[in-house]
């Protein structure tokens, strides 16, 4: 289970600021505050994105489109044939092909990435500085580097690209130390949709005869 979830987790919404002992890059600082007030506004989102993992090693690269819904600490991801809930208690983890479902406690430490962090997450653990700019298409994106303080994570730096007009992430990757580069753009973002929470639990009547395997 915890290899189906670092694919889709790796690439792939708050407390306080890293504390003023560190130090901080005073552009990015700027970039990531206007981030974070707008972000909290939401109450939840759904985003459509692209997942692109380059494995340097390898030389190999896949693509996969999914969508992603979070509201507060809860989740959901449609991604390749896989659907991940996350009620912010318990995950469940369908696998289409087998119409299989995992069922788990969610312990948050054991990702690298949350996905009800993924547009916050540069608010604690890093080290940020500005990188520049770059153009995608007809937008400017402002890049912002973060370092993880905890050099024990799997991967040694994430690349935020912001939309500068829009004062949003477009795009983010992450450099694992293993030598792969996961890229997650943002296609479509719709803040405050309607959700239930029960959109976030896993309910088997919605697929007859699936396999309940429950490893709490």
């Amino acid at each position: 289970m915890k290899k189906i979830l670092l694919l889709i987790l790796i690439g792939i919404v708050a407390n306080p600021y890293i504390s003023n002992s560190e130090i901080q890059d005073n552009r990015s600082s700027v970039i990531l505050n206007k981030l974070s007030k707008t972000y909290k506004t939401y109450k939840s989102v759904k985003a459509s994105f692209k997942i692109k993992i380059d494995n340097k090693q390898t030389k190999t690269s896949v693509t996969q489109s999914g969508v992603l819904y979070q509201k507060g600490k809860k989740f959901k991801v449609n991604i390749s044939g896989q659907e991940i809930s996350c009620d912010g208690k318990t995950i469940w983890t369908y696998l289409e092909d087998a119409n299989e479902v995992q069922i788990s406690k969610f312990d948050p430490k054991s990702i690298d990435i949350n996905p009800s962090e993924i547009f916050t997450i540069y608010e604690k653990g890093f080290m940020h500085s500005y990188s520049g700019q770059k153009k995608v298409g007809s937008s400017t994106l402002d890049v912002v580097k973060l370092t993880p303080i905890d050099k024990n994570k799997s991967y040694f730096l994430v690349k935020l690209s912001v939309d500068k007009l829009a004062n949003k992430i477009k795009q983010m990757s992450v450099h694992n130390k293993n030598g792969i580069v996961t890229t997650y753009t943002i296609s479509k973002f719709e803040p405050n949709v309607n959700i239930n929470d029960s959109y976030f639990k896993f309910n088997p009547k919605d697929k007859p005869g699936v396999i309940e395997i429950d490893l709490r």
